[in-house]
């Protein structure tokens, strides 16, 4: 029997404004929320997803990702989709990538890195 993937966390400084940019970046909404800890999903029943949770640390962070996200954007071109993020508070970020790669590396308000693939067709 295997494991099923049911919940990536991520450690910030700020729970909420990170959840608030996933919830627009995803089409999420806030699942739950306490002190420190916000998590966030899927906002109707069967549209798969993983939940994310945002856990409050001290520390700010400091290095490239180990683990990163990639969005493949649905019903809309890659770069309108990474303007799209641009507007909600994302910025472009440089991981030594090459420019003809077929992703745009980008990173949410706080830094984390992230990957805009190219749409399927």
């Amino acid at each position: 029997m295997a494991s099923v993937l049911g919940e990536i966390c991520l450690d910030c400084n700020n729970p909420m404004l990170l959840a608030r940019f996933w919830c627009e970046a995803l089409n999420y909404e806030v699942l739950m929320e306490e002190a420190g800890l916000v998590s966030i999903g899927p906002k109707f029943q069967g549209d798969g997803g993983l939940s994310l949770t945002f856990a409050q640390v001290p520390e700010t962070k400091s290095i490239k990702n180990r683990l990163h996200l990639d969005l493949r954007p649905h019903s809309t071109a890659q770069a309108d989709e990474a303007d799209r993020l641009l507007s909600l508070g994302a910025s472009y970020a440089d991981v030594g990538q090459h420019e003809d790669e077929g992703w745009i590396v980008m990173a949410d308000p706080e830094g984390n890195e992230f990957c805009v693939l190219a749409a399927n067709d």
